[in-house]
């Protein structure tokens, strides 16, 4: 995908003289092709900073949250408690968040950044306003503003 970002080459039509039946009308089809465009993207923005999407949802929510718990981040970001474990080592194992176990449940694990890992995500967090524009940039302010409006309705983030 980042051939395509450098190219400007239209992935779907890519494959001359393919028939693709039905599926450049169906939206999963197509959120899919969206979804690998945006995650080239961030890897290539963010390809000096050793951070994944996933990780840099973390630790957006841990930022803005802390002390915020393990259930609470899978919740937010719709994603099995293991997958957030795994995500998460990484970024623990930097230092750059801290676990610790809630008081009145030591079961609970909950987070917050370091000191460390606050400067850290500080530094690169402005990178994703160019991320976000490169992913966008075939629409208008008033199409990217429609097509978030819609995301979120079909997510169920929106009434």
């Amino acid at each position: 995908m980042t051939q395509h970002i450098a190219t400007g080459k239209d992935p779907l039509s890519k494959l001359e003289g393919l028939d693709y039946g039905l599926l450049h009308g169906l939206l999963g089809h197509l959120l899919r092709h969206a979804f690998n465009h945006g995650q080239a993207v961030f890897a290539e923005v963010f390809e000096d900073d050793a951070i994944t999407p996933l990780q840099f949802m973390i630790i957006e929510l841990v930022s803005h949250n802390p002390h915020i718990s393990h259930s609470q981040i899978c919740t937010a970001m719709g994603a099995a408690a293991s997958v957030v474990t795994t995500t998460l080592k990484p970024l623990i194992a930097k230092g750059y968040i801290v676990s610790e176990a809630l008081h009145r449940d030591r079961r609970v694990s909950c987070y917050q950044l370091s000191d460390e890992g606050a400067d850290w995500f500080a530094g690169i967090r402005p990178k994703i306003d160019t991320c976000e524009d490169r992913f966008a940039r075939s629409l208008s302010a008033q199409q990217r503003r429609n097509l978030l409006h819609s995301l979120r309705l079909i997510a169920g983030l929106d009434a």
